[in-house]
Parts: C-alpha cells; structure tokens; sequence
C-alpha cells in the first residue's frame, strides 16, 4: 500500500514538470502581429498607449528556447523578453512572465490564431491585441 501511494505522489509531483517539458520540447515557433493596444488606469480612464517608446508591431514566439523576440519596428528589433510559465489547454496557448516589475501573461488560439496580451504593472495595464501563425506558414512558398 505503501509503495501504491508513494508511485501516485511521485506522478502527481511530477505532472507539472511533465506538462511543461512537453509544451517546450515541441519546438513550436510563432510570427505575430500587434493591430490593437489600449492602456487602461485605476479609474478606468481608457486609450492608446503612452508613448513611451515605440511599441511592437511584430513579435516571435520561440517556445523551445523560452523567449519572445521582437522583429519590428527596426530600432527595436532583437529585443527578447524571457517567458517564464508556459502552458496549454485545448487549442489555448497560455505564456507569461515578468519583465521590469510588469507582469504580462499571452493567450493564442492555435486554431485560429488570435492572441491578447495584458501587461499589469502597479496603476495600469495594458492590453493587446494580435494574429499570430506558426512560422513555418509564414513563408510564401509555406
């Protein structure tokens, strides 16, 4: 009985470990495109973004080396935040992380593609919104 117990604790222990290595041991790789961001405070006072500095346009999703790169605008191009949480149910891809005290997590339909981003950080957040595909049908010849 003792044995039957400590097997089901060491698989229950492992799941997330399992579930994890398969998500990142599938090589995915996607391109996405960014067409909507609004910027919402405390009071629920919404619109466009801050211009801080030049948002993204294009993003790569690179699951096996767990990291998002940006691919435009050009004078941002290489930029490469670090996923820290990667995880699927259904057809939902689910990745988060945090970068510079922002938590941010992306959602995408691998069937259809769509995607939002939040990204939280003390008093606002920001979402966005995009289409993504996997990168081997990115090519014309895809």
């Amino acid at each position: 009985m003792l044995r039957r117990k400590s097997g089901i604790i060491a698989v229950v222990a492992l799941t997330p470990l399992l579930m994890a290595t398969t998500v990142a041991d599938n090589g995915d790789q996607y391109v996405c495109s960014i067409s909507k961001a609004i910027e919402c405070d405390g009071d629920l006072n919404c619109g466009p973004p801050a211009p801080q500095q030049t948002p993204p346009s294009f993003i790569h999703l690179d699951l096996d080396d767990g990291q998002i790169t940006l691919l435009a605008p050009p004078e941002r191009r290489g930029e490469v935040t670090q996923i820290g949480a990667m995880d699927r149910e259904g057809d939902q891809l689910v990745l988060s992380g945090i970068e510079a005290g922002r938590g941010w997590s992306l959602n995408m339909s691998e069937t259809t593609g769509q995607m939002a981003i939040t990204i939280n950080f003390g008093d606002a957040a920001w979402v966005v919104f995009g289409q993504c595909m996997a990168e081997d049908q990115a090519s014309p010849r895809g």
